[in-house]
């Protein structure tokens, strides 16, 4: 490419971003047109927001004149689509003509190769096996074949058969269309006006009171932008930059400041009140309130980051890790502080008094950009850079773009499963392989949210398993909220899980670290992320529903409690001093007897675990105390 055509991608692609930016808030006001024509529009123009970007990041020939293809057939297939939008929904849904189905056919080639281009081959993978079912299931022997359909009817299923909630311009692109966009963008907004400013001056300030500082800037700073970008990769890339040297020079090794930055970063998606936005899908695909998701989601979130802190602090205590971060000044922090508290604010309040989530998404980025702009004219120090502050926000529709192609092609693949009865038979073969047993079919179903959602986003792996598994977990007696919740916090798992972890994988290349090595300490650091989804079914006081009275209750948090801490001293092979063989192992006891209390809700495992890890932990304590004396009170 050219450095002119270089430049004038550059000029377009900005335009495009804030055009469709400014077209998506104006929709949640105006009805500027049909619910139909707003999805044609929005997959349209976030092919071309895509599509651009794609070019500038890679200019090589081959490349290029793929996308322009990919580009030019887009602009192609939205204007045809928007021309004929009334005749297709009068006339042509039942019986098309054979330029929709010519344009249904390209519109899933472009999908399935977009999809290959920004997420990488796995997606399109399991997309193609999916309509390729459909497709030739009427060879295949009972019980899988599927019916017998003319290929006209399936590519209608499967593309342009607008208004049936079916395909491409389906109910998951109408999520995207209406919600997810804006919150995605909400995250590139708060980015661009300075939001991560407050953020890691919050971690800074945490880790200026606490030995293990740069790691816990990481935990915090990490975390919290992590709710509001909801990419494990996007989060590492934006704040591991800058925490990673940190914790290396402090001391850790680059394995474990990759791992704490790889958990910190994806445990954001489970962390309220946004949640990385694939609870907005959630609400919409399981039509649960998101304020029923975001209560239920409060005390998972404390148990991981407890989890993860307890990791993080007895590593710095086994490496003797005194690093201090230079403190914050209160009076920035402060000062700081409006443009992440108030435009949450703004977000939490509306969402609590029952506004529509349109409504509470254009609120809430009105005012981050009005708080923005305010302290941008009022502080020397947080005024924006116009071509930075740009970039930026061009950055949030393109990541929210890519959502809307993962959610359109999604509409491909959801329709084949559904389409192929495969949504009936998924059910009933995780149903047949655990004969009814619920643990065995909770097991299968995590392990299927994981290799679904290696290398593709949390809200892909979510629908995917979500439309398969939600419904055996249901006749099994599972709770809908505990259900959902089971298959999103297993799929955000996958991005931290070996042997494709894909945060691991880039935190490892910013860290110099070894990539293996990074993911094993990434799931020794946040292993209460395993559990989790176990815990919603087995101890449901954990999403704020206890099924039992105070007491149980009380136990079964206290036992959870006992398991984090029991592994954790474990897998560190550390608590006040050293552990010896026998005392990892006892700590190891101590944890399955806590665990079996909390499935079995039995009292002797109970008390049998609690008062295992007691002595334990109170042996270490001595051991911890006499080798403090030894050494002449020199710290350990």
């Amino acid at each position: 490419m050219t450095k002119g055509a270089q430049r004038a991608i550059a000029i377009v692609l900005p335009i495009v971003a804030i055009a469709m930016a400014i077209y998506q808030l104006l929709y949640t006001q105006i009805l500027i047109q049909s619910p139909d024509g707003h999805l044609i529009t929005h997959l349209g123009f976030a092919f071309v927001v895509v599509f651009l970007s794609l070019m500038l990041k890679d200019p090589s020939r081959k490349r290029l004149c793929l996308i322009v293809v990919l580009l030019l057939l887009s602009l192609g297939i939205t204007a045809y689509l928007m021309i004929e939008l009334e005749e297709i929904l009068e006339y042509r849904t039942s019986i098309p003509a054979t330029s929709d189905l010519i344009v249904g056919t390209l519109l899933i080639f472009i999908l399935l190769v977009a999809g290959w281009l920004v997420f990488g081959k796995t997606f399109t993978i399991v997309s193609l096996i999916a309509i390729a079912y459909l497709v030739l299931g009427r060879f295949f022997p009972p019980p899988f074949t599927v019916p017998a359909i003319s290929y006209v009817r399936l590519l209608m299923w499967l593309s342009v058969e607008l208004g049936t909630g079916k395909g491409v311009y389906g109910d998951i692109l109408y999520l995207s269309a209406i919600y997810l966009f804006l919150f995605i963008f909400f995250g590139g907004v708060l980015y661009a006006f300075g939001g991560t400013r407050f953020i890691i001056g919050l971690g800074r300030w945490v880790g200026s009171k606490l030995r293990s500082g740069p790691a816990m800037v990481a935990l915090f700073g990490s975390s919290l932008l992590g709710t509001i970008t909801g990419s494990t990769v996007a989060n590492i890339t934006i704040t591991g930059s800058y925490t990673i040297p940190m914790m290396k020079k402090s001391g850790y090794t680059p394995e474990q400041a990759g791992a704490i930055e790889t958990v910190s970063s994806n445990g954001g998606q489970i962390t309220p009140p946004i949640m990385g936005a694939t609870a907005f899908l959630m609400a919409g695909f399981a039509n649960i309130p998101y304020v029923q998701i975001v209560i239920a989601a409060i005390v998972p979130a404390l148990l991981k980051f407890t989890c993860v802190f307890f990791y993080i602090t007895l590593t710095a205590q086994k490496m003797k890790i005194r690093a201090r971060v230079e403190p914050v000044k209160g009076r920035e922090l402060l000062l700081d502080s409006p443009i992440f508290f108030l435009p949450l604010g703004v977000l939490v309040f509306l969402l609590v008094k029952g506004f529509t989530l349109p409504y509470v998404g254009f609120w809430s980025i009105v005012t981050l950009v009005g708080v923005g702009l305010i302290t941008s004219a009022l502080r020397k120090e947080a005024r924006l850079g116009l071509r930075e502050t740009l970039n930026k926000v061009v950055d949030g529709v393109r990541s929210a773009s890519e959502i809307a192609i993962i959610c359109g092609l999604l509409g491909v693949v959801v329709s084949a499963i559904v389409s192929s009865g495969l949504a009936v038979k998924l059910p009933l073969a995780i149903e047949d392989l655990s004969h009814g047993n619920l643990p065995i079919a909770l097991f299968i179903t995590m392990i299927c949210s994981m290799l679904l959602g290696i290398g593709v986003p949390t809200p892909a792996a979510y629908m995917l398993v979500a439309v398969g598994a939600v419904p055996c977990l249901l006749r099994m007696g599972v709770p809908i909220l505990a259900a959902h919740l089971f298959c999103f916090v297993s799929a955000v798992s996958s991005h931290i899980t070996p042997p494709i972890a894909i945060g691991a994988l880039v935190a490892s290349k910013i860290a110099g670290a070894n990539y293996w090595k990074t993911a094993w300490e990434s799931v020794k650091a946040a292993f209460a992320k395993y559990l989790l989804p176990f815990f919603f079914i087995y101890a449901p006081v954990v999403l704020l529903r206890p099924d039992a009275g105070f007491v149980p209750s009380l136990l079964q948090v206290v036992a959870i409690l006992a398991v984090i801490f029991s592994l954790q001293i474990a897998v560190s092979n550390y608590c006040f001093a050293n552990l010896r063989l026998d005392e990892t192992i006892a700590f190891i006891i101590a944890s399955m007897f806590s665990l079996a209390a909390v499935f079995t809700r039995g009292e002797l495992f109970f008390f049998i675990g609690l008062a295992l890890f007691l002595v334990s932990i109170t042996r270490q304590f001595m051991i911890g105390r006499k080798l403090k004396t030894q050494t002449g009170g020199a710290p350990i």
